[in-house]
């Protein structure tokens, strides 16, 4: 005898609600449900016949048609009033970058324009290859070298590995600039980091930069200056 019918009707509800719980939870195919979306019965109706849902689709997808043209994310507001009908309230916005983001972006950029300068730098007609700079101090190639790894010349080097030794750091006598050694080794030994402090003015050494300070014989004076920069401690 045939069982009665309300013995299958529990497990075919359970089978509804276990396949309504799984396509909440996961993708069907190439589409991907949305999870948590709660519309009354009421208000689903009004939706309806309105012609809400028509509205909210085309508004999304012009507003991720011009998101994928401008490559980046935006943002942009719908509202339904109590009758249903639906319309865009707010005009598409850039969302907010993310502050790592921001930040990346800008040391990316900054890295770029750093680049660029050394590139213009080294270029310089007061740049000299290692031949011409022991030339002029009357030392050889290798003897220049020697001396850049003790830091007794400053030799800078950019995107390719070819060094170059600026020929301002020479005195009038023929000599490497004194007191440059001494200088290093307060800097840090980073020879990009000796050059920026070399040719910047300084108001402790009178509105003079390092350099000229340096070559006039203010030896303590500017070792005081970088040791005070090091320290964070500015005038």
């Amino acid at each position: 005898m045939a069982q009665p019918k309300e013995l299958h009707r529990p497990t075919t509800a359970k089978k509804k609600r276990g396949k309504k719980r799984s396509l909440l939870r996961g993708t069907t195919g190439k589409y991907v449900t949305v999870r948590k979306l709660q519309v009354s019965s009421e208000g689903l109706s009004e939706i309806a016949r309105k012609g809400s849902i028509d509205k909210i689709l085309k508004g999304y997808i012009a507003v991720a048609k011009r998101a994928k043209k401008v490559g980046r994310p935006l943002d942009y507001t719908v509202r339904v009033s109590p009758d249903g009908d639906a319309k865009l309230v707010a005009e598409p916005v850039a969302a907010p970058v993310a502050e790592s983001d921001a930040l990346e972006s800008a040391l990316t950029t900054a890295r770029e324009r750093g680049q660029v300068k050394v590139a213009e730098i080294l270029k310089g007609d007061d740049m000299l290859t290692a031949s011409d700079f022991g030339s002029l101090i009357g030392a050889s190639h290798e003897t220049v070298n020697v001396k850049r790894g003790r830091g007794e010349v400053l030799g800078l080097q950019g995107a390719t590995r070819a060094v170059r030794y600026p020929r301002w750091q020479v005195t009038d006598a023929g000599l490497p600039l004194p007191g440059l050694s001494r200088l290093f080794e307060v800097l840090g030994r980073q020879p990009w980091t000796v050059y920026r402090f070399l040719r910047t003015v300084h108001a402790e050494l009178g509105g003079r930069t390092a350099l000229d300070a340096l070559k006039a014989g203010q030896q303590e004076a500017v070792l005081g200056v970088a040791q005070n920069q090091m320290n964070g401690v500015f005038s």
